[in-house]
């Protein structure tokens, strides 16, 4: 089978996203796909907080994957200043949106000197959204299948920012044209499927399907964790930045009532790799010293190693908005399954998060709770906790059976 794969982001860029992809054609390519990709060029890639690169990544993308790397108009500075500026943005909203739709023209000329006789299937992939623009474009040009793959929802995100009501509708009426356009969609999460859906006609249901992320077991031995001196009997470990509304605060303020109630240096350690704002660093220092360390943030496959020294996984998600349920599976609650070690979930109660969580036999607190998040810390200080795991449900995960799932719907839809 042969698949043409719209991506945008791709080592040696280090984004969430990047590492999602990767993954996902590990499992295509160990199932016997061949995959082709069309990416952005790393050196024009622009991201607001400055871009992240790391160039031992490109030894995991699989041997013989044929990379197009289009240059993007993104980072060019006219196009930034017009982008930025809320009048123009607004004014041109049609050349700005969806978000990193500048990368899409030069695409498109990519595209159009390609032969695409030989493929079975476009396959695009967001974020960004805009990719599925592409998908749109060599679905009408070629008229070969298409499999749209959504990460995160389009515009029922409530993290979304859009400018004005009428460059939502704008949006939603892209997304309604991908979604009845596209000959299969996939959602990484059952939960983001049943929102994104319910606005649609249930014809177009019939052809949706969920695609969570996946771990690939290999990558675990493949660098040496950051060496550190164990202080403390359990060592619990959490890998990533805290950012928006996503905050240490609850896992922070539990373990201060615990520490309060009998002093926790000696019996346990946090580490927290990543970032965070001072404020929560300022509260680590005044209540929390011999207890929490925060780390700088290290590369992905360090990460991954340095998961394997915790006698525990911590994931601390935001609180619901805006929504019933959490539809929001992060990439690394699906690394965390991957390296073997039980997880504390400080999650909301209802959504993708707290399933996965159960299904395979770890540990779930509500992020809103106190006494909750307290009670189930305690448990794992005292040694009262006793996580069962279910592998088989955690290999369910493996890049390998994610990509048995898509290659179902792929054989579907040819």
């Amino acid at each position: 089978m042969n698949i043409f794969a719209i991506l945008y982001v791709y080592p040696p860029l280090q984004t969430p996203a990047t590492m999602c992809y990767v993954k996902l054609l590990e499992g295509l390519q160990k199932n016997g796909c061949q995959v082709t990709v069309l990416t952005v060029n790393p050196d024009s890639f622009y991201f607001p907080g400055g871009k992240t690169v790391d160039p031992d990544l490109l030894r995991l993308l699989p041997k013989g994957m044929v990379n197009h790397a289009v240059w993007s108009w993104e980072g060019n500075p006219v196009v930034r200043h017009l982008q930025e500026n809320d009048l123009s943005h607004r004014l041109l909203h049609r050349f700005f949106e969806p978000r990193k739709v500048e990368w899409t023209y030069p695409a498109k000329r990519l595209l159009d000197q390609l032969d695409f006789s030989g493929f079975d299937l476009i396959l695009s992939c967001s974020q960004p959204h805009c990719n599925h623009l592409l998908g749109s474009y060599l679905k009408r040009r070629t008229g070969k299948p298409w499999l749209a793959y959504f990460s995160d929802p389009w515009t029922d995100n409530v993290y979304a920012n859009f400018r004005s009501e009428k460059i939502l509708d704008y949006n939603r009426r892209l997304e309604g044209e991908v979604i009845r356009d596209a000959d299969s969609v996939m959602f990484t999460t059952e939960e983001m499927k049943n929102l994104v859906m319910k606005k649609y006609p249930a014809e177009w249901a019939a052809k949706c399907g969920s695609l969570p992320h996946s771990f690939v077991p290999e990558w675990y031995e493949l660098e040496q964790a950051p060496q550190e001196v164990k202080k403390a009997e359990l060592t619990l470990i959490h890998t990533g930045h805290f950012y928006g509304p996503r905050t240490p605060q609850p896992l922070l303020h539990a373990l201060a009532r615990l520490n309060s109630k009998a002093p926790l240096a000696g019996r346990l350690e946090v580490r927290l790799y990543g970032t965070m704002e001072q404020q929560y660093r300022d509260y680590i220092d005044a209540n929390l010293a011999e207890v929490v360390t925060v780390r700088a943030p290290v590369p992905y496959l360090q990460s991954l190693a340095a998961m394997r020294q915790a006698d525990y996984l911590l994931l601390v998600d935001a609180p619901l908005a805006g929504t019933n349920e959490s539809v929001f599976l992060p990439s690394k609650l699906v690394d965390y399954l991957g390296s073997g070690r039980p997880i504390i979930g400080i999650t909301p109660r209802h959504g993708a998060s707290a399933r996965v969580l159960t299904e395979t036999g770890n540990m779930v607190c509500d992020v809103l709770d106190q006494e909750d998040i307290c009670r189930l810390l305690e448990s794992v200080v005292t040694g009262a906790a006793c996580p069962q795991l279910v592998p088989q449900a955690m290999e369910g995960y493996s890049c390998t059976e994610v990509a048995r799932t898509i290659q179902a719907v792929i054989e579907r839809v040819r």
